[in-house]
């Protein structure tokens, strides 16, 4: 059983770092963006500014409906896992804080590896719907939980 929850994160962690670090790059380039003359920080591109690419995201534009919710629902829907998983397998992950801290940290860590790399782009915004993720997956996690306690 624990070989297996310790497998099942670690697909779900290769899963989550396809989705957003290597969604946009093809696989010739990618030893080119690993060259580290190539290491710089691609602060032109980040956005520090709490809440700005989410308005651009829901206010009206020529963005299709598909680019609106991979960024937004795309955001919050990668980390429910981790909200859901981490307190279901870490007793010490069993409240909102750590899991919240937990997810928090994992996309700071995507945030930066872009920033690093140019795998995307740096956004606070993304810091905040992965986070935003996490604690839904806790929330879920907590539903059920009570509902359990219920049934017996």
């Amino acid at each position: 059983m624990r070989f297996g929850k310790w497998l099942v994160l670690v697909i779900y962690l290769l899963v989550l770092t396809k989705f957003i670090l290597f969604k946009h790059i093809p696989s010739l380039n990618f030893l080119q963006m690993m060259d580290k003359s190539q290491l710089v920080l691609r602060w032109e591109s980040a956005n520090l500014i709490p809440f700005q690419s989410i308005r651009l995201f829901l206010a009206p534009s020529n963005l299709t409906p598909a680019i609106r919710i991979q960024n937004l629902a795309g955001n919050v829907l990668l980390f429910v896992p981790l909200g859901l998983l981490l307190p279901l397998w870490f007793r010490r992950c069993r409240r909102l804080f750590y899991v919240t801290g937990a997810a928090a940290v994992l996309s700071l860590f995507y945030e930066v590896v872009q920033l690093l790399f140019g795998f995307g782009s740096f956004d606070v915004d993304d810091l905040l719907l992965n986070t935003m993720g996490g604690m839904i997956g806790y929330g879920l996690f907590f539903l059920f939980k009570k509902r359990r306690r219920d049934q017996t």
